[in-house]
């Protein structure tokens, strides 16, 4: 059968040449993060932290390089069948402790990423079967456009003998096949990589997430923001991309900064957990009660878009119409009302969240809002592998009322939507927010299946109405830096890309 990423290759190979920095411009970069990691093991879930971390530590199947797909570990992409395709990888291909990575380590790191629930996105992936040293079979259940790319690039790949050699299941200490390693890792404060020189790929071959411009990357974790802003200024770190909206100015037009502002692909919404809030008056009450405009101006200075879905309009099958219509503005009259007639005065909430300092802002406004109204919010906040561990674990689902989530995608809005409303990518059935629904169900599937206006709307307008998960905002992430850095290269999700970073 003939292989219909012939031009997979030829993409790669345009994409490195048109910008590949010598590896002797640049010898040490300071990163500021905003967020802790936490647990750097590959198969962890995504929060802040890691999304600023997770190209520099590892490597995927294929990744996104500008506007394109195209393979990074994988040489060759086969179809055999609607739901079957064989994934060829290079043949040459080694870790940095020196261990071959072969098709049989394709189907442990998948396998194992789908056994911990923390991926929910790999329930598509019905099996992975060996063909041989460097092929392997994917199966899926199901596939909508874009989920085959998504799929691919979802999982982070490691060799089994190295993940098994591995104290903490490199939670601390990844071994990994990409350009650089972690070599000194401070939890909570300072994670330290040096270039690999015996990187296993071709230079020009490398996708803008594998290059490896500079000798060493230190990523500074530093959450509260104003200490972020003072780091940069006394040039302690060197680039961030989350400065915070209010201090980015301090920036622009200064001899020595340079400032970009990105659109980001994430979106800030709320869950409601169905099995404490099964009513939906309660949960569009809170959503009327909940003045988004006062979250952009406190969280985010003003820099930011009220989300009209649990996505936003940087995708191609965001529906326009939505940006017109009526959705939950804050209504002080509707929310009474709907307070009302749910009898819910003085109810406590549980609001559980990742903490980051917008996070943080984020439910602070959201509770100072719902105690206008006498409902009392409980914060709940937790690091980001805690975090994980509620939102995935059904069993963890009676200690938390409403959750502050964030979600985007590498492509379509519908793969947004997947993570969190399609029943059939969570372990126990439901949605991430416990709701069993055949409609919303029926719903997702068609949109996820064939992603026409009208699907798209159909589903909408039904989660709209039943206010199982309410969007809040989407922001810009404003990235700034010193003259160390002479280009900043970022990748789709508008995190830096530090090797790839010109100096």
């Amino acid at each position: 059968m003939k292989k219909f990423l012939s031009l997979l290759l030829a993409a790669i190979m345009v994409l490195s040449m048109a910008s590949f920095a010598s590896a002797d411009q640049g010898s040490a970069v300071v990163v500021g993060l905003a967020g802790d990691p936490g647990n750097i093991g590959p198969f962890q879930g995504m929060g802040l932290g890691r999304i600023g971390i997770l190209f520099t530590t590892y490597e995927m199947l294929m990744v996104k390089d500008g506007d394109n797909f195209v393979g990074c570990l994988m040489k060759e992409l086969t179809p055999v069948d609607d739901l079957t395709y064989d994934v060829e990888i290079y043949d040459y291909i080694v870790d940095q402790a020196g261990n071959s990575l072969t098709a049989n380590d394709i189907k442990f790191c998948f396998e194992t990423a789908k056994g911990t629930g923390n991926l929910p996105k790999l329930s598509s992936v019905d099996s992975v079967e060996v063909i041989s040293d460097y092929v392997a079979r994917f199966h899926f259940t199901a596939l909508a456009a874009g989920d085959l790319e998504s799929l691919l690039m979802e999982c982070p790949i490691v060799t089994q003998a190295a993940y098994e050699a591995s104290a903490d299941q490199m939670a601390t200490d990844p071994v990994t096949t990409s350009p650089y390693q972690v070599v000194d890792y401070k939890t909570g404060s300072t994670i330290t990589y040096k270039r690999n020189e015996n990187y296993w790929q071709k230079d020009e071959l490398a996708p803008s997430t594998s290059k490896h411009n500079v000798d060493e990357i230190t990523f500074k974790i530093i959450p509260d923001p104003v200490q972020l802003v003072n780091a940069l200024k006394t040039k302690e770190i060197d680039i961030s991309a989350a400065i915070d909206g209010s201090y980015i100015s301090d920036f622009m037009n200064v001899d020595g900064f340079a400032v970009t502002q990105i659109p980001d692909n994430t979106t800030k919404f709320l869950v409601f957990n169905f099995d404490s809030i099964p009513s939906a008056a309660e949960r569009q009450a809170i959503a009327y009660a909940v003045d988004v405009e006062d979250i952009i101006a406190f969280a985010f200075d003003g820099i930011g878009y009220h989300a009209k879905t649990i996505g936003n309009t940087k995708y191609p099958d965001f529906v326009s119409a939505w940006s017109d219509e009526e959705y939950y503005e804050y209504d002080e009259e509707k929310a009474q009302a709907l307070f009302d007639e749910a009898g819910v005065s003085g109810k406590t909430y549980r609001l559980l969240y990742n903490v980051a300092d917008d996070n943080t802002k984020i439910v602070t406004t959201i509770q100072a809002a719902l105690c206008d109204f006498g409902i009392n919010v409980e914060l709940i906040g937790y690091d980001n592998a805690l975090f994980g561990t509620y939102k995935y674990d059904d069993k963890k689902s009676d200690e938390w009322d409403i959750m502050l989530d964030e979600a985007g995608s590498s492509n379509l809005l519908t793969n947004v939507w997947k993570l969190s409303l399609d029943a059939r990518d969570q372990t126990y059935g439901k949605t991430i927010g416990h709701v069993a629904d055949d409609t919303l169900q029926s719903l997702i599937e068609a949109a996820i299946n064939d992603n026409t206006p009208e699907n798209m709307d159909a589903f909408h307008q039904y989660l709209k109405e039943q206010c199982y998960e309410y969007g809040l905002v989407s922001k810009v992430n404003n990235l700034a830096h010193t003259t160390v850095v002479k280009e900043a290269q970022t990748c789709f999700r508008g995190q830096i890309l530090p090797g790839a970073c010109e100096y």
